[in-house]
């Protein structure tokens, strides 16, 4: 069962992982080490009531799965504060701000998809079933979408090639639904490129 919950405790970080990435160092390591810091004492402290793993991977994942949109919200606050102290002078448009938001909420969507997926799996005693790896590909393209995403100003190729990773995984997972999946793929791609542009990328990478 410790399996169980070492699974559990490494999609934690991987999700912290995921929505601190592309911030200034200090500010992400302050974060994954708040998380890390928060996840340690919850394990002691099952341990001392002597709490079934089982149980305590279960708390684990709902604790992950409620807290993603506080997680958005503060790193879009972190994400602000820091361009701010940075005096970047290409300002984002409140309109490419919505559709980045709409993008991380879609592939929260499949991040909070497969979770579901992987708990129910654990609820069953059945982590070799095939509902567990789908839910495993559904949080991998998640996370990279929503990563993509949030990156894609401040590092445009991998955030570009973070989401049209994440897309196509979707698509070749979601192939019964290709008709839906591609065309919403091509539009996060579309979204992380032209948010990037907005930095004046690629012209000032190769004005170097």
């Amino acid at each position: 069962m410790s399996a169980v919950l070492d699974l559990a405790v490494g999609m934690t970080r991987s999700w912290v992982a995921v929505y601190t990435s592309g911030l200034p160092p200090e500010l992400r390591d302050s974060r994954r080490a708040e998380i890390d810091s928060d996840v340690w004492e919850q394990q002691r402290t099952a341990d001392l009531l002597n709490q079934p793993q089982g149980e305590t991977s279960l708390q684990l994942l709902a604790r992950l799965v409620l807290g993603i949109p506080s997680d958005v919200t503060w790193r879009l606050e972190a994400a602000h504060s820091a361009q701010s102290e940075r005096s970047i002078s290409v300002s984002e448009s409140g309109t490419m701000r919505i559709l980045v938001a709409v993008g991380v909420v879609v592939a929260l969507f499949l991040v909070v998809a497969g979770i579901a997926a992987i708990a129910d799996a654990l609820v069953q005693g059945d982590l070799a079933s095939g509902q567990a790896g789908y839910g495993a590909i559904s949080v991998l393209a998640g996370a990279a979408v929503a990563a993509g995403m949030l990156t894609s100003r401040r590092n445009p190729l991998l955030g570009i090639g973070l989401v049209a990773a994440g897309a196509i995984t979707v698509a070749a997972a979601w192939y019964w639904m290709l008709v839906i999946t591609i065309p919403i793929g091509i539009a996060m791609v579309a979204i992380a490129y032209f948010r990037a542009r907005q930095t004046g990328w690629p012209r000032r990478a190769g004005a170097a």
